[in-house]
């Protein structure tokens, strides 16, 4: 049913409200129909018609929640009306087509406000729990990281107590009492903590004050190790390097040495680490490591002249053996001049031993190029208080007697046969005599000098290989050698064993057991200093490199007599050579001259000599006693003469 007109008073004061503007929307809904009052088709065509703009229609429309089916003719009703297409718009939505609309869905009430208050206050809530939280893990941290302070703190006043009480200890000279703390402190210590490497420097600096080297040469070892940052780091490299010269110190663990950086530290110290560590290289055989390192030490540096030594002998091992090569040739030259210079910086810094060494250097190079007058030179340059005097003198001897100076050599040769040099293992000067006989076609004095061979070194050779026989093991060879502990009839000639002694490498490996065999005895003697622990710990250490020392040396011994037996092997073939072609010599002139001929010669040869009272005897005359009886004048060594002539008559 349509709904009720409105009153004249309605619209009296519709038409006045209208034009006056003085109604809203929402009066005119509650004065139309109260509160439910539904809008129609021509409630809406009415409101257009009044004036009312689209805005305020469509509001009306919406307030009030009506709803319309709009037919055709409504919609044309509308549409002649002039209703503007926003309201036939929303008209439609509401309710829209010829179907009646839907009810629209009823709006979510809003939440009470107590719920609301509830959400607010449960999100405060967990905020608040977030917040107690995060404060709560914040005091924990803080809590945690004073503790840690508290405890590095009283850590590092541990270390500086015990430290500057060992250390106290170290610089009174109380070596023991600070072996002990030093030991102590480090068991008691993180390894992984610096002051560690510190007390190792410690307790090495107090055990090398004992001389007990063995012990102290690893800890210094472990100290260079931790690496150059650390500030322990120079200092453990100087006691190593002191140690080392003791004892030999030098394990292919030392290698490690090359991994570290030192351009950090002064010249003199790069100098000193690089030829260290070269010369480490060099005994290893490592030629292309070696002379890296060696190469980096420069000029003027105390280790130049020792590093140029060993950078000769590299360009010697590595020439090879073909004599007549070209290459062969370069790099003797090559050689020579490492040696050359290695002499001048010897000489500046007055390192005698280079020096010699240097010289005998150059002297075999210039023997090996057949430049005899240079050898002879430079030969002459070892001193006669040098170890290695009696070498050069018995090399310059072959040089004189292969430039064809053959009295001079022969002088020196025989001289090198008296009371002085009666320990040295020279079995060729009687080799050389022989020959030399025979050529003067003195074939009775050359048979005598190969007797002489026979009598003295060839009859070395049965006790030698029985020796080397009983004692067969490096072990063996030990306690046989060094510690005397033989059979009754299985001994070493003392020749032989003067011979092995003389060996540079057999004097390094001694000395180094020697000095382990007395640590070890003071380590035994002092145990009541140490304490059971640090007495354990040390004697550990030097027993097992004694171990290993004592095993290189017999290994070392075998090798040295192996050596001296295959060189007797090869004298006795060669005597039987100069033999051979004696008997071949003497077939070829007749007898009877040739011992004529010695004969007279002989009785004045020997007269002159007697005359002259020099030590200029005749080679060969069964070896007279010397005329001075046992005193030399060794700077003419080098010049004594054989009076020897030749009786060829051919």
């Amino acid at each position: 049913m349509k709904p009720a007109k409105p009153s004249r008073f309605f619209r009296r004061l519709f038409a006045r409200s209208v034009g006056g503007r003085l109604l809203m929307a929402g009066t005119l809904v509650a004065m139309l129909a109260g509160p439910a009052a539904a809008i129609t088709v021509d409630n809406v065509v009415q409101m257009h018609k009044s004036g009312l703009p689209a805005p305020v229609i469509i509001q009306t429309i919406q307030s009030t929640g009506s709803t319309f089916s709009l037919s055709d003719a409504d919609r044309k009703t509308l549409a002649d009306a002039g209703v503007p297409a926003a309201v036939i718009e929303v008209m439609k939505s509401a309710g829209g087509g010829a179907a009646p609309a839907p009810e629209p869905a009823p709006e979510p009430e809003p939440a009470p406000v107590d719920a609301l208050e509830q959400l607010r206050n449960s999100e405060e809530s967990e905020r608040a729990k977030i917040e107690e939280n995060a404060r709560v893990q914040e005091a924990v941290r803080r809590a945690a990281e004073a503790e840690r302070n508290k405890m590095r703190a009283e850590e590092a006043s541990r270390i500086t107590a015990a430290l500057k009480t060992a250390r106290e200890a170290l610089d009174a000279e109380r070596y023991h009492e600070a072996a002990v703390k030093f030991d102590e402190f480090i068991r008691a210590t993180d390894a992984n903590k610096p002051a560690v490497i510190s007390a190792k420097l410690g307790l090495a600096d107090a055990l090398a004050n004992l001389k007990l080297y063995g012990n102290a040469a690893g800890l210094y070892h472990e100290v260079v190790d931790a690496g150059a940052e650390h500030e322990a780091f120079q200092k453990g490299f100087e006691g190593l390097r002191n140690t080392s010269r003791l004892i030999a110190y030098n394990p292919v663990t030392l290698e490690s040495l090359g991994n570290h950086f030192v351009g950090n530290f002064s010249p003199a110290f790069q100098s000193n680490y690089n030829y260290f560590v070269g010369r480490f290289f060099f005994d290893y055989n490592r030629n292309e490591e070696a002379r890296r390192y060696l190469a980096l030490v420069p000029d003027g540096a105390a280790e130049y002249g020792e590093a140029q030594y060993l950078l000769g002998l590299i360009v010697v091992q590595e020439a090879g053996e073909d004599a007549e090569s070209s290459e062969f040739i370069q790099s003797l030259i090559k050689a020579s001049e490492h040696f050359q210079t290695a002499v001048l910086a010897a000489e500046r810094t007055e390192e005698q031993r280079i020096t010699h060494l240097a010289y005998l250097a150059l002297a075999r190079i210039a023997y090996t190029l057949r430049q005899y007058d240079a050898a002879i030179f430079y030969y002459r340059k070892v001193p006669a208080d040098s170890t290695n005097y009696v070498n050069a003198l018995h090399e310059s001897a072959w040089s004189y007697f292969l430039k064809g100076d053959t009295k001079r050599g022969m002088g020196i040769f025989h001289t090198l046969d008296g009371p002085d040099w009666v320990d040295y293992f020279l079995p060729d000067t009687y080799l050389l005599e022989a020959t030399v006989f025979t050529n003067a076609c003195r074939y009775d004095y050359a048979r005598e000098a190969l007797a002489r061979i026979e009598g003295r070194y060839l009859a070395l050779r049965k006790p030698l290989q029985a020796y080397l026989a009983e004692y067969s093991t490096p072990d063996a060879l030990y306690r046989a050698f060094v510690l005397k502990q033989t059979r009754r009839g299985i001994e070493l000639p003392r020749l032989v064993r003067m011979a092995i002694v003389a060996h540079p490498e057999f004097n390094e490996l001694y000395g180094s057991v020697t000095l382990f065999r007395r640590e070890v005895a003071r380590i035994k003697a002092d145990a009541a200093l140490f304490g059971p622990q640090l007495t354990q710990s040390l004697l550990e250490t030097i027993e097992s490199r004694q171990q290993e020392r004592t095993l290189a040396l017999g290994i070392k011994l075998n090798q040295l007599m192996q050596a001296l037996d295959d060189e007797l092997g090869n004298l006795e073939v060669q005597v039987t050579e100069v033999r051979i072609e004696i008997d071949e010599a003497a077939l070829d002139d007749l007898s009877g001259q040739i011992q004529d001929a010695n004969a007279g010669e002989t009785k004045a040869l020997t007269q002159d000599a007697q005359s002259q009272a020099t030590a200029t005897t005749l080679v060969g005359d069964k070896y007279v006693t010397w005329p001075f009886e046992g005193e030399y004048w060794s700077d003419e060594i080098n010049n004594y003469r054989s009076d020897l002539t030749e009786v060829c008559k051919r």
